[in-house]
Protein backbone atom coordinates (compact mmCIF):
# COMPACT_ATOMS: atom_id res chain seq x y z
CA UNK A 1 0.00 0.00 0.00
CA UNK A 2 1.38 3.99 -0.33
CA UNK A 3 0.00 6.78 0.54
CA UNK A 4 0.26 9.98 -1.91
CA UNK A 5 0.55 13.90 -0.94
CA UNK A 6 -0.79 15.58 -3.56
CA UNK A 7 -1.26 19.67 -3.83
CA UNK A 8 -4.12 21.06 -5.80
CA UNK A 9 -4.88 24.65 -6.65
CA UNK A 10 -8.00 26.13 -5.37
CA UNK A 11 -8.50 27.59 -8.81
CA UNK A 12 -9.49 24.24 -9.96
CA UNK A 13 -12.65 22.16 -10.23
CA UNK A 14 -13.09 21.49 -6.24
CA UNK A 15 -13.67 25.04 -5.84
CA UNK A 16 -15.12 26.45 -8.98
CA UNK A 17 -18.12 28.85 -8.40
CA UNK A 18 -17.24 29.70 -4.89
CA UNK A 19 -14.56 32.43 -5.73
CA UNK A 20 -17.29 35.23 -4.50
CA UNK A 21 -17.51 33.27 -1.47
CA UNK A 22 -13.74 33.62 -0.41
CA UNK A 23 -13.40 36.87 -1.49
CA UNK A 24 -16.10 37.69 1.79
CA UNK A 25 -13.38 35.68 4.10
CA UNK A 26 -10.84 37.76 6.10
CA UNK A 27 -9.39 34.33 7.31
CA UNK A 28 -9.72 30.55 8.07
CA UNK A 29 -8.41 28.24 10.23
CA UNK A 30 -8.06 24.24 10.30
CA UNK A 31 -10.31 23.77 7.13
CA UNK A 32 -10.37 20.22 5.98
CA UNK A 33 -12.72 18.28 3.86
CA UNK A 34 -13.73 14.47 3.08
CA UNK A 35 -15.80 12.73 1.19
CA UNK A 36 -18.94 10.84 2.02
CA UNK A 37 -20.16 8.88 -1.50
CA UNK A 38 -20.81 11.75 -4.27
CA UNK A 39 -20.44 14.51 -1.63
CA UNK A 40 -17.46 16.85 -0.36
CA UNK A 41 -17.67 17.70 3.22
CA UNK A 42 -16.34 20.33 4.40
CA UNK A 43 -15.67 22.16 7.74
CA UNK A 44 -13.30 25.02 8.35
CA UNK A 45 -13.04 27.86 11.21
CA UNK A 46 -13.86 31.53 9.37
CA UNK A 47 -14.10 35.16 9.91
CA UNK A 48 -16.07 37.51 7.19
CA UNK A 49 -14.84 40.60 6.89
CA UNK A 50 -16.45 43.29 8.83
CA UNK A 51 -18.47 44.16 5.69
CA UNK A 52 -20.12 41.25 4.76
CA UNK A 53 -23.32 39.81 5.98
CA UNK A 54 -23.10 36.35 7.05
CA UNK A 55 -26.25 35.42 6.97
CA UNK A 56 -26.54 36.73 3.38
CA UNK A 57 -23.49 34.32 2.58
CA UNK A 58 -25.26 31.41 4.13
CA UNK A 59 -28.23 32.32 2.03
CA UNK A 60 -26.51 32.69 -0.63
CA UNK A 61 -24.11 29.19 0.04
CA UNK A 62 -28.00 27.58 0.18
CA UNK A 63 -29.16 28.74 -3.43
CA UNK A 64 -26.46 26.99 -5.43
CA UNK A 65 -27.71 23.75 -6.74
CA UNK A 66 -24.86 21.80 -5.64
CA UNK A 67 -24.86 22.57 -1.70
CA UNK A 68 -27.01 20.12 0.20
CA UNK A 69 -26.28 21.60 3.70
CA UNK A 70 -25.05 24.36 4.89
CA UNK A 71 -25.05 25.32 8.48
CA UNK A 72 -23.00 27.74 10.92
CA UNK A 73 -22.17 27.40 14.80
CA UNK A 74 -20.98 31.16 15.74
CA UNK A 75 -17.80 31.05 17.87
CA UNK A 76 -16.26 33.82 19.67
CA UNK A 77 -16.04 36.26 17.22
CA UNK A 78 -15.87 33.90 14.29
CA UNK A 79 -18.05 30.32 12.91
CA UNK A 80 -17.60 27.02 12.15
CA UNK A 81 -18.87 26.53 9.26
CA UNK A 82 -20.44 22.67 7.97
CA UNK A 83 -20.79 22.65 4.03
CA UNK A 84 -22.10 19.40 2.32
CA UNK A 85 -21.08 19.69 -1.70
CA UNK A 86 -22.77 17.04 -4.27
CA UNK A 87 -20.36 16.75 -7.01
CA UNK A 88 -22.92 15.40 -9.31
CA UNK A 89 -22.22 18.79 -11.53
CA UNK A 90 -18.93 17.08 -12.36
CA UNK A 91 -20.46 13.88 -12.92
CA UNK A 92 -17.55 12.86 -15.39
CA UNK A 93 -15.34 13.84 -13.17
CA UNK A 94 -16.47 11.86 -10.23
CA UNK A 95 -16.61 9.01 -12.80
CA UNK A 96 -13.39 8.85 -13.88
CA UNK A 97 -12.45 9.28 -9.96
CA UNK A 98 -15.24 5.96 -9.30
CA UNK A 99 -13.65 4.40 -12.26
CA UNK A 100 -10.00 4.46 -10.55
CA UNK A 101 -12.08 2.90 -7.10
CA UNK A 102 -13.29 0.19 -9.25
CA UNK A 103 -9.49 -0.89 -10.06
CA UNK A 104 -8.92 -1.18 -6.65
CA UNK A 105 -8.38 -0.30 -3.13
CA UNK A 106 -8.15 3.90 -3.28
CA UNK A 107 -8.76 6.10 -0.34
CA UNK A 108 -9.43 9.81 0.19
CA UNK A 109 -8.52 10.52 3.50
CA UNK A 110 -8.35 13.69 4.13
CA UNK A 111 -8.16 17.19 2.50
CA UNK A 112 -6.67 20.73 4.35
CA UNK A 113 -7.29 24.17 2.58
CA UNK A 114 -4.03 26.59 3.10
CA UNK A 115 -2.57 29.27 0.47
CA UNK A 116 -4.45 28.93 -2.29
CA UNK A 117 -4.65 25.32 -2.72
CA UNK A 118 -5.35 22.23 -1.13
CA UNK A 119 -3.19 19.31 0.44
CA UNK A 120 -4.86 15.95 -0.41
CA UNK A 121 -4.04 12.52 1.00
CA UNK A 122 -4.98 9.27 -1.00
CA UNK A 123 -4.58 5.76 0.00
CA UNK A 124 -3.97 3.39 -2.76
CA UNK A 125 -2.99 -0.03 -3.99
CA UNK A 126 1.12 -0.25 -4.73
CA UNK A 127 0.23 -0.69 -8.74
CA UNK A 128 -2.42 1.75 -9.17
CA UNK A 129 0.20 4.98 -7.82
CA UNK A 130 0.75 5.51 -12.08
CA UNK A 131 -3.11 6.02 -12.44
CA UNK A 132 -4.06 8.17 -9.40
CA UNK A 133 -1.00 10.81 -10.13
CA UNK A 134 -2.63 10.85 -13.59
CA UNK A 135 -5.96 11.31 -13.04
CA UNK A 136 -5.53 13.63 -10.43
CA UNK A 137 -3.27 15.42 -12.50
CA UNK A 138 -5.05 15.62 -15.72
CA UNK A 139 -8.57 16.12 -13.99
CA UNK A 140 -7.26 18.69 -10.96
CA UNK A 141 -3.93 19.65 -11.65
CA UNK A 142 -2.55 17.93 -8.82
CA UNK A 143 1.40 17.50 -8.36
CA UNK A 144 2.71 15.03 -6.00
CA UNK A 145 4.36 15.86 -3.35
CA UNK A 146 5.36 12.55 -1.78
CA UNK A 147 4.78 8.69 -2.11
CA UNK A 148 5.26 6.66 1.08
CA UNK A 149 4.90 2.98 2.00
CA UNK A 150 1.90 2.74 4.41
CA UNK A 151 0.30 -0.43 6.50
CA UNK A 152 -1.68 -2.69 4.34
CA UNK A 153 -4.00 -4.11 6.99
CA UNK A 154 -8.05 -3.43 6.20
CA UNK A 155 -9.41 0.11 8.71
CA UNK A 156 -11.71 -0.93 11.31
CA UNK A 157 -14.28 1.66 9.65
CA UNK A 158 -15.02 -0.44 6.98
CA UNK A 159 -16.82 -3.23 9.92
CA UNK A 160 -19.22 0.01 10.55
CA UNK A 161 -22.78 0.44 8.72
CA UNK A 162 -22.78 3.64 6.22
CA UNK A 163 -24.78 5.69 8.71
CA UNK A 164 -22.00 4.41 11.64
CA UNK A 165 -19.21 5.50 9.42
CA UNK A 166 -20.85 8.99 8.51
CA UNK A 167 -21.74 9.87 12.33
CA UNK A 168 -18.14 8.78 13.30
CA UNK A 169 -15.81 10.27 10.83
CA UNK A 170 -17.85 13.64 10.97
CA UNK A 171 -17.23 13.44 14.81
CA UNK A 172 -13.69 13.13 14.42
CA UNK A 173 -13.24 15.42 11.87
CA UNK A 174 -15.00 17.87 13.59
CA UNK A 175 -13.05 18.02 16.38
CA UNK A 176 -15.60 16.06 19.19
CA UNK A 177 -13.47 14.08 20.44
CA UNK A 178 -10.47 16.88 20.85
CA UNK A 179 -9.72 18.10 24.58
CA UNK A 180 -11.69 20.72 24.35
CA UNK A 181 -14.22 19.56 22.28
CA UNK A 182 -14.52 21.84 19.03
CA UNK A 183 -18.11 20.51 18.45
CA UNK A 184 -21.39 20.02 20.87
CA UNK A 185 -23.40 16.59 20.48
CA UNK A 186 -26.25 18.33 19.48
CA UNK A 187 -23.94 20.73 16.74
CA UNK A 188 -23.38 17.20 15.60
CA UNK A 189 -26.86 16.45 15.46
CA UNK A 190 -28.07 19.56 13.27
CA UNK A 191 -24.90 18.89 10.78
CA UNK A 192 -26.21 15.61 10.45
CA UNK A 193 -30.39 16.36 10.44
CA UNK A 194 -30.75 13.42 13.31
CA UNK A 195 -31.63 13.60 16.90
CA UNK A 196 -29.05 14.49 19.85
CA UNK A 197 -29.92 10.81 21.76
CA UNK A 198 -29.75 8.88 18.24
CA UNK A 199 -26.19 10.47 16.97
CA UNK A 200 -24.68 9.21 20.63
CA UNK A 201 -26.61 5.78 19.73
CA UNK A 202 -24.68 5.65 16.26
CA UNK A 203 -21.45 7.14 18.01
CA UNK A 204 -21.26 4.13 21.17
CA UNK A 205 -22.14 1.34 18.60
CA UNK A 206 -19.63 2.50 15.85
CA UNK A 207 -16.93 3.40 18.70
CA UNK A 208 -17.77 -0.28 19.80
CA UNK A 209 -17.43 -1.94 16.75
CA UNK A 210 -13.80 -0.25 15.88
CA UNK A 211 -12.35 -1.21 19.60
CA UNK A 212 -13.41 -5.07 18.88
CA UNK A 213 -11.70 -4.94 15.56
CA UNK A 214 -8.29 -2.85 17.58
CA UNK A 215 -8.41 -4.74 21.00
CA UNK A 216 -10.17 -8.40 19.81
Amino acid sequence: MKRLKVRIPSTGELSAGFEWFFEAIEWAYGDTYFIMGADVVKLVEIKFRDDVDPQGMLERLESLPQVKDVKAFPRDGHYLLYLRVSLEQQRELVERLFELQRKGLVVFESGTFTGGESLLSVLCEDELVGDVIKTLAADYGARVISVDDAEARKSPILKLTKRQAEVLLLAYKSGYFDNPRKVTLRELAEMLNLSPSTVKEHLRKAQRKVLEEVIG
